[in-house]
């Protein structure tokens, strides 16, 4: 009876010692569920645990393991080996795997986040500055106020334009456009824009870019302002007719 006892005890320890746990050696795509909200997922040869926050949770399907990160929130724990991971969160917020950890992406444009054929779609057409992005996706937007143009830098949403000209920054056709007929001295402005023109935003002056920004370039005389419409120039104001 002692050597079965023990036996038994043998058996059992290695049994326990078989199940994989977090640190636990793994290939790349691999992982099992812990529980139905969590899940052990592969990350550089071992396992990490990670929640699977969605409705659906964490269980078997025809190709795997199935883990729902439609309900994970910023911050919790993704597996590196799966970068890029991503699904809508809410009607206005997509959740991205960055780095190891989920990030969210805010969705502001008038389409939203709604996923078509299992994918899942941002629209980011406008943003605000510090919005989250990632610079691998190369993201240009428009700000809620039609005034700035962004690109993401560094992972926040960042000013690269003012727009300030009467169409400000709209998206038309999947492509932005940015109205810069009128600049505010030390505006900023790209190399590609150099010797360009504009109005300084009270119209008392004309702008130039020159290295990078918006300088004055000429005063207008007294009777006269800036006029954006088609050829920047200084002009004496219509007169409205009654």
């Amino acid at each position: 009876m002692r050597i079965t006892g023990t036996l038994f005890l043998l058996l059992l320890s290695l049994s326990s010692a078989c199940k994989p746990g977090p640190g636990s050696s793994c290939d790349k795509g691999e992982a099992r569920c812990v529980d139905k909200k969590s899940q052990l997922v592969c990350q550089k040869g071992s396992y990490i645990q990670a929640p699977c926050k969605g409705p659906r949770g964490c269980g078997l399907s025809p190709s795997g393991v199935s883990c729902d990160i439609t309900g994970n929130q910023a911050g919790d724990a993704c597996s590196t080996d799966e970068e890029g991971a991503s699904a809508c969160n809410d009607p206005k917020t997509k959740i991205v795997c960055t780095g190891g950890k989920f990030v969210a992406t805010s969705c502001r444009g008038p389409k939203g986040c709604e996923t078509q054929e299992g994918r899942p779609l941002c629209d980011v057409s406008v943003a605000e500055p510090g919005d989250a992005c990632r610079e691998a996706d190369k993201t240009k937007a428009c700000s809620v106020d039609g005034k700035q143009y962004l690109t993401c830098k560094a992972g926040k949403m960042t000013l690269e334009f003012q727009c300030l000209g009467p169409t400000g920054c709209k998206s038309e056709g999947g492509k932005l456009g940015c109205d810069m007929s009128v600049a505010r001295d030390q505006d900023p402005c790209t190399a590609e824009m150099e010797g360009k023109h504009a109005c300084n935003s009270d119209k008392s002056s004309i702008v130039v870019c020159k290295g990078g920004k918006f300088v004055i370039d000429e005063e207008c005389k007294a009777g006269t302002s800036c006029n954006a419409e088609g050829t920047i120039k200084c002009e004496k104001p219509e007169k409205k007719k009654d």
